[in-house]
């Protein structure tokens, strides 16, 4: 969500919002369920990685929340641009919980 919020551009204060700032937006930008994207931004907001305003939005009849990357969100989003760039793997997710290992000559 950092990087297509940094992708799709800052927004002044005065600017109509895109879709793409909005939640239904980023829903279908990304593929992800509107419910668990809304989970997502309430946290990088406590992380104030993101802000959010009611605005006008282009071609919507009625004002939305739009979000916004702050400046942290800014510095976040060309930090994970640079180590994509460079290639660095992703963190791996966590696995299972693992039992305690077993040596192979013991049954």
């Amino acid at each position: 969500m950092i990087l297509h919020l940094a992708s799709i551009g800052r927004i002044g204060p005065d600017d109509l919002g895109l879709p793409g700032h909005t939640q239904r937006g980023m829903s279908e930008a990304l593929g992800v369920r509107q419910g668990n994207l809304t989970k997502i931004l309430s946290r990088l907001e406590s992380a104030e990685l993101v802000e959010v305003h009611r605005r006008h939005v282009r071609g919507e009849p009625r004002r939305l929340k739009v979000y916004r990357l702050t400046g942290l969100g800014e510095s976040v989003a060309r930090d994970l641009r640079h180590r994509t760039a460079a290639g660095s793997p992703r963190p791996a997710a966590p696995g299972p919980p693992r039992g305690p290992e077993v040596p192979a000559d013991k049954p």
